[in-house]
């Protein structure tokens, strides 16, 4: 039972976050990124917790959108949890809109009794 309460916790962790990237919510970000997080973008680009929210803040990148596909949330251990699943992300460009989806792998870790995002690393997928 335990379990089960955890994988809803950290569901709703990862909808929140991508709810807060959409709306371009810095505090809300700061609150869910560890500040040791890694954060590789589908481009392969690495930003540190701060280059991540601040890009986003500024409007530099934009996020219309982010739909979850699908996600399994594999707790491991008490105090880590790694997510894997599917997104279809759109994103404002200086072109447009794009619309593309990924493949991400995300660890969600307990700090000082908080769960936060760790690490995320994203594949872009062919459209299918």
């Amino acid at each position: 039972m335990a379990a089960a309460k955890v994988i809803d916790a950290i569901r709703g962790l990862e909808r929140e976050r991508f709810r807060a990237m959409v709306d371009g919510d810095g505090p809300s970000l700061d609150m869910l990124l560890s500040d040791h997080v890694i954060y590789v973008h589908t481009n392969g680009k690495r930003e540190t917790k701060q280059q991540f929210i601040d890009a986003i803040t500024a409007g530099r990148r934009r996020y219309r959108q982010i739909e979850i596909q699908s996600q399994d949330v594999l707790p491991v251990g008490r105090e880590t949890c790694v997510v894997s699943g599917r997104a279809l992300i759109e994103m404002e460009a200086k072109s447009g809109a794009l619309l593309f989806p990924i493949a991400y792998t995300a660890i969600q870790a307990q700090e000082d009794g908080h769960w936060r995002l760790l690490a995320w690393q994203a594949t872009r997928c062919a459209l299918e």
